[in-house]
């Protein structure tokens, strides 16, 4: 989660953006919404994410490699 203060330099993405900063299609970005998997936050009635937010989904996704056990 972040705080405001870390927000004031954070990105803020709307659906097009968000797609190209995961490298993902628009379409799985609005999965991500529906099954709630990202967060995201409303600007009227659009879609946005801010950019710790992308990133918390990106590092939750991240796998560890395997240590070799000799």
């Amino acid at each position: 989660m972040t705080t405001a203060g870390a927000r004031t330099t954070d990105r803020l993405h709307d659906v097009d953006s968000a797609a190209v900063y995961l490298r993902c299609g628009r379409r799985l970005v609005y999965r991500l919404v529906a099954e709630r998997r990202v967060r995201f936050t409303y600007a009227g009635r659009s879609l946005r994410f801010w950019q710790t937010d992308l990133d918390a989904y990106l590092d939750a996704r991240t796998v560890e490699p395997l240590t070799a056990k000799h």
